[in-house]
């Protein structure tokens, strides 16, 4: 068993829950405040979890959502951060009301540095596609993107949640109800 070396939230956060996104473009859909693992964290060999849940509503089925999940230093936008990895664009149905979304990721750091840190992982979406159904995809789906080599290790890193809405067609909705962070090693 590892030892869990960081972890976020820290303390009772239960309450928190992301600003809902409707804009179709990148936002960031964390909790507040969001998780910054210290710098020097992130040795070679240690992991880093991050498992986020969501509540998708719409009354169109022509939008998509896409959720990833992004890495930079503190205040830095989401469209600035690097992102270690997105799921595909998951369709939406016209009937979702709060339905419930799932995403988990687990990736080790491979290499540490200023500019040339590297994280190696895949993850998994559970998608609802009713109330009582879900559909399971794993992410990134290809080789390459399963490795980002751009990570800044020695820096206090911020995390976030991204949520890309296709359109707004059908008012679609997605609130980030939870977002966990580990680095164990």
């Amino acid at each position: 068993m590892a030892n869990v070396l960081w972890t976020a939230p820290a303390g009772n956060l239960a309450g928190n829950t992301g600003t809902a996104v409707t804009a179709a473009a990148l936002t960031s859909g964390t909790p507040q405040p969001l998780p910054q693992i210290p710098g020097g964290t992130l040795d070679p060999g240690t992991e880093l979890d991050l498992e986020a849940d969501f509540e998708v509503t719409s009354t169109s089925a022509t939008p998509t959502v896409v959720f990833s999940f992004y890495i930079g230093s503190v205040g830095q936008a989401i469209g600035s951060k690097t992102l270690i990895a997105a799921t595909s664009a998951l369709a939406i149905s016209a009937s979702e009301t709060a339905w419930p979304s799932k995403v988990r990721y687990r990736g080790k750091i491979t290499a540490v540095g200023a500019s040339a840190g590297a994280i190696r992982g895949t993850g998994e979406c559970l998608k609802a596609t009713s109330l009582t159904a879900w559909t399971s995809t794993p992410f990134p789906v290809t080789q390459a993107l399963r490795t980002v080599s751009t990570l800044n290790t020695q820096q206090t890193n911020e995390l976030d949640v991204g949520i890309t809405l296709s359109s707004t067609t059908g008012s679609p909705s997605v609130t980030c109800t939870r977002f966990i962070v580990v680095v164990h090693g």
